[in-house]
């Protein structure tokens, strides 16, 4: 049921002529949330508080490399609709994927708190450490919550069109706190793997530009500009090519 409902919602946002914020913010939350739940009621035995605990932990660690991973995703489904001329479905991939990978990121907490075989919380514990570095990439970050951002408190960018990759050169730049890098080196291997289709292309470029202007901000500033782009790139959604939905000339390269 959680599935179908997300996948309804996921089609309301699409079809959407604005994609509304607090919309997307609340199926983020519910998919999330709704995902780790799932996770913990397949883990549900004793100690059950450790679990519980250790399931919050996850969501909050996993919450934003999640999220990008899931518009990954829904990128690599938009192109995969445009290759056979199926109808575009972008944010119903993208949620269902939140479902299922924090479903897992609460089974995986599990095998932390309590493995059926010890080597097992030593296979899993990396992948939150590695979530933890990109999650609390400044001391801004040290929050309860991953996403303060139900509504936007900035502009939306102008859509505009891929120039390079900007995250490999700032790797080995000053100025960037050590899990500022690792973020930096997930951006830039993803970078080449985004699908050249409209809305996936013009989500990359935006967030390309927002780094170019904010090249040290923290996790909460990549989340508010992941929003910022979903925003900017929505007239886009739905597009065959850039033939027929050309970009602004002035966001030419």
């Amino acid at each position: 049921m959680l599935g179908l409902a997300l996948g309804v919602w996921g089609v309301f946002l699409d079809s959407a002529e604005a994609l509304p914020q607090t919309g997307l913010w609340a199926a983020l939350h519910v998919a999330s949330l709704g995902g780790t739940a799932l996770g913990l009621a397949a883990t549900w035995r004793e100690p059950r508080l450790l679990r519980v605990i250790g399931a919050i932990v996850a969501w909050r660690l996993a919450y934003f490399p999640i999220m990008v991973f899931s518009g990954h995703v829904a990128s690599i489904v938009e192109w995969s609709c445009l290759g056979v001329g199926l109808p575009v479905f972008v944010y119903p991939a993208f949620l269902l994927n939140v479902v299922w990978m924090h479903t897992v990121s609460a089974l995986g907490s599990s095998l932390v708190v309590r493995p059926p075989w010890p080597w097992l919380r030593w296979a899993v514990a990396p992948a939150f450490v590695v979530a933890a570095l990109v999650s609390f990439m400044k001391p801004a970050d040290f929050h309860p919550l991953p996403d303060r951002v139900p509504t936007l408190d900035a502009p939306i960018p102008a859509p505009r069109a891929e120039r390079a990759n900007p995250y490999f050169e700032a790797l080995v730049g000053p100025g960037y706190f050590p899990t500022q890098r690792v973020m930096l080196l997930a951006a830039g291997l993803t970078y080449a793997t985004i699908p050249p289709s409209p809305w996936a292309t013009t989500v990359k470029a935006v967030l390309e530009g927002d780094f170019e202007v904010n090249p040290h901000g923290a996790t909460a500033d990549r989340v508010r500009e992941h929003y910022l782009a979903y925003h900017a790139a929505h007239a886009y959604l739905g597009c065959r090519d850039f033939a027929e939905c050309p970009l602004p000339e002035a966001a030419q390269p």
